[in-house]
């Protein structure tokens, strides 16, 4: 085998993907270590030099036969390629794979390159795309089959969430639609701000001049008012007559018993997100009954349904995110317990990892002595990078706890600060749902959670999580871990805080090698900056 068949065969060790190539008689010639991998596990029949052609005949599935009539088409000179995509699965997962099939000569003999790839990320996600789509066909069905309320309330209302545009328009038309409906005399629709505990309604409407009620709730002050009770238990709460209401008099100086006789507060929730309260006044008393709770509980989840709809929507078409600031007072929060046992303050660089291993890069406000190294060493698995006047780096091994949370829910940590027994944390989410689930994570986890502040900003065109994810995909582990080492331990800021030597050893490499790894390394992100 010449230079350049070695070069080809090595390169091919390196793609994430099984690839082999065979005859026109289907004997395989060439593969690389992901194809002997795979067939080391599957079977025995896919090693160079056995027929793959003829392994796949002797297979009674409908998948193999269609690869093996594409296959022979190739091979025959009937076609030029030939792909498919068939699933693979075992007792333990579900797998999928595309297989392609492409015809080319090399020294007068016809061969074909045999790629299989797989592909059951991208499969998992449009069956649960088909699910949902069957799921909120099926919710509509549902909702068409219950109790029609008067002049057709549930199709109207059903009607304006699903076809409008924005959530405002949503909002609005189902508002109108209820004000519209006789016995209703006012309906709003209010939104939670969970910063500053309060509820709004946002859009409102009234069928004979009742105006809406204040403008504001006090989420923990007005808690015998039924939309902040709906919101807060995540249950529909009726009032039968509000002339027999406590407190109805405060809730309603100018409008108990006059211009309406009964309430009802409804969430709307889908899932484990709440997207706000809808809140219903009718002019005569025991207007909700039974029956009618059950149309409007039905017509809170479609609007709900959906809010969803248009999120998950602008999820895919626009380029923005949630930030979220809180400040978590705990000290089993790792980076509080170091920052405490350091006396300093302790920052998070960023994340990075080793054979499996998440390896958080932080940074301490001083310089630390070996025994309060080597103490910390006992309680977090912490390795020293470099010492500076500017403080001292670590590296510390973690396996759970809040930055993998957080990674689980798709964020990006801005800032993450502890000091004086208090962690400041920014991070960014790709949507308010996974914000608002990782916000009751840390909630559940921590002594005492306060949310600083919560909102949507734009990101650019290509966000870093495009950047990231093609880098990724081009770099390997090592340059990868390289890259990530150098720019948190400041390897490009002169002077430097660490040494190539240093990052060497705390990869347990040699300089040498750390250095190529970091030249290929520094060399992808050129190219993906530049080309």
């Amino acid at each position: 085998m010449g230079p350049g068949h070695e070069l080809a065969a090595t390169a091919l060790d390196t793609l994430p993907i099984t690839v082999a190539i065979i005859d026109d008689e289907g004997e395989i010639q060439l593969t690389n270590r992901s194809w002997s991998e795979f067939a080391s596990a599957e079977t025995d029949a896919g090693h160079v030099g056995a027929n793959y052609l003829a392994a796949a005949v002797t297979t009674d599935d409908e998948y193999a036969q269609q690869a093996v009539d594409g296959l022979e088409a190739v091979l025959d000179g009937d076609r030029d390629s030939f792909s498919m995509e068939y699933p693979c699965h075992t007792p333990d997962e579900k797998r999928w794979f595309l297989m392609r099939v492409t015809r080319f000569s090399h020294d007068g003999q016809r061969l074909a390159s045999l790629v299989h790839l797989e592909i059951t990320e991208r499969k998992l996600a449009e069956l649960a795309a088909e699910e949902r789509a069957q799921q909120l066909h099926e919710e509509r069905r549902a909702v068409e089959h219950v109790l029609e309320r008067v002049d057709g309330l549930i199709r109207d209302v059903t009607d304006a969430a699903v076809s409008a545009e924005t959530r405002a328009e949503i909002e609005r038309e189902v508002c109108h639609r209820l004000a519209a409906t006789d016995s209703y005399v006012l309906a709003w629709i209010g939104r939670a701000d969970v910063t500053n505990r309060r509820l709004s309604p946002r859009e409102w409407a009234s069928g004979d001049d009742v105006p809406l009620e204040d403008d504001e709730l006090l989420l923990d002050a007005d808690g015998a008012h039924p939309a902040v009770q709906a919101l807060e238990r995540d249950d529909a709460q009726v009032i039968a007559d509000v002339t027999d209401h406590d407190a109805a008099d405060r809730l309603w100086p100018m409008g108990a018993g006059d211009q309406f006789r009964s309430v009802v507060a409804l969430p709307l929730t889908y899932g484990d997100v709440t997207y706000g309260v809808l809140v219903v006044f009718a002019d005569e008393p025991d207007a909700f009954d039974e029956r009618e709770l059950l149309v409007l509980e039905s017509l809170s989840g479609t609007v709900a349904t959906a809010m969803n709809a248009l999120e998950v929507r602008r999820m895919l078409t626009t380029e923005a995110v949630v930030s979220v600031e809180v400040a978590i007072e705990d000290p089993s929060l790792f980076i509080t317990a170091l920052s405490a046992s350091f006396g300093a303050t302790v920052s998070y660089r960023g994340l990075t990892e080793d054979d499996g291993t998440q390896l958080v890069v932080l940074h301490v406000d001083r310089t630390l002595t070996d025994d309060e190294l080597e103490a910390a060493r006992v309680e977090h698995d912490v390795t020293p990078l470099s010492t500076t006047d500017d403080g001292t780096l670590l590296e510390v091994a973690i396996t759970d706890g809040l930055v993998t949370a957080l990674s689980e829910h798709g964020a990006v940590i801005r800032e993450l600060v502890a000091t004086d027994g208090i962690a400041d944390l920014a991070v960014d989410f790709p949507d308010g749902r996974s914000a608002r689930s990782a916000y009751d994570l840390l909630e559940r986890r921590y002594d005492r959670v306060e949310l600083l502040s919560y909102h949507e900003r734009d990101e650019p065109a290509q966000t870093p999580h495009d950047v990231t994810a093609r880098l990724e995909s081009s770099l390997t582990d090592r340059q990868l871990m390289a890259l990530r080492k150098a720019y948190y331990a400041n390897y490009f800021e002169w002077p430097r805080d660490i040494s190539g030597e240093e990052l060497a050893e705390s990869m347990d490499i040699s300089r040498s090698t750390f250095h190529q790894h970091l030249r290929a390394a520094q060399r992808k992100v050129l190219a993906e900056l530049l080309e």
